[in-house]
């Protein structure tokens, strides 16, 4: 069983169910493929409904990924929420909800993440971080 596998047994027709998990960074660091480090729990919050054969279902994802900085190439902690949701057949009274999971992360993930929204980058002569010190190459 995946940590994203649910029991849906009790699902009735005409119904919704609410699942919740707290998942630790360990158990799902590589639906990030190298792309950000998980810092935190993950929040899974979802809601299902059963639709004949079929489940659908919609939730949100939150917690903390650490990200490389776009500017000075140090660590940026941010703090995420993005929503999920997809359809599952209901044959084996499981609903795994891992690759829709994994997809929303990937959407959220930043494509500028900087480490603060000052941050003054590194420098195009010496490359020292203009964060941490005022460079002495006089660029």
């Amino acid at each position: 069983m995946t940590p994203l596998q649910f029991d849906l047994s009790g699902l009735a027709e005409e119904a919704v169910l609410a699942l919740e998990r707290r998942l630790e960074p360990a158990q799902l660091q590589d639906l990030m493929a190298g792309s950000a480090v998980l810092t935190g729990p993950l929040e899974v919050q979802l809601s299902v409904a059963r639709h004949g054969s079929e489940a659908s279902f919609s939730g949100t994802v939150a917690g903390e990924w650490e990200l490389t900085c776009v500017r000075c190439l140090g660590p940026a902690r941010q703090r995420f929420r993005t929503e999920v949701q997809g359809e599952a057949p209901l044959g084996a009274g499981t609903l795994d909800a891992t690759e829709e999971v994994r997809q929303a992360l990937v959407l959220a993930l930043p494509g500028n993440a900087r480490c603060r929204e000052d941050c003054k980058g590194l420098c195009p002569r010496c490359g020292g971080n203009r964060n941490e010190r005022v460079c002495a190459c006089g660029s």
